[in-house]
């Protein structure tokens, strides 16, 4: 009985407990996607299962950015609602895209907590790994959004739903 108090207090103290960890690539690589998603056998810089990298935050930015698992504008990303975010839905269920694979990371389930500092990173504009400025001279087009990108992977302009089509960062 003893114990089953003390349990008890301990979730109780855990779920009212704060997340203090920053919200910043570096320390969200280093804490989560290293250890989780970029083992050697998985998405690391040698694997590089499905073309993602989570063992460096280059690496991550890029799979985030270029593979689309972190998306402005689009179905697949809103930081009103970070769980349509493409990495949130691939952490959070199983086989979510009908391709035979498990929810990842596939040895073990990420701790909710750090399910929550991802989404409450989404939902803080994904600081850090927002765009690629290297791509289209630093202008992205997608699903008819514009976005311009500063050398430093922030945000220059913000994001611009176009009526039409896009190209290369421009409203058509």
């Amino acid at each position: 009985m003893n114990r089953l108090v003390w349990s008890t207090l301990f979730v109780l103290a855990a779920c009212g407990s704060q997340d203090d960890r920053p919200l910043e690539l570096e320390y969200l690589t280093q804490a989560i996607f290293a250890p989780s998603c970029g083992p050697a056998q998985c998405h690391s810089t040698f694997k590089q299962e499905a073309n993602n990298v989570f063992d460096t935050p280059e690496g991550v930015r890029r799979s985030l950015v270029e593979n689309g698992l972190v998306r402005l504008g689009s179905t697949k990303y809103d930081p009103d609602d970070a769980a349509n975010a493409e990495l949130i839905i691939w952490i959070t269920e199983t086989d979510p895209f009908g391709l035979g694979k498990g929810r990842m990371p596939n040895d073990a389930p990420l701790p909710n907590q750090d399910v929550y500092l991802l989404r409450e990173w989404i939902e803080h504009e994904t600081p850090g790994a927002q765009c690629n400025p290297e791509a289209n001279d630093g202008k992205a087009c997608d699903n008819k959004v514009v976005v311009q990108c500063n050398a430093d992977w922030t945000f220059g302009t913000r994001v611009m739903v176009c009526t039409g089509d896009c190209e290369q960062g421009k409203c058509l």
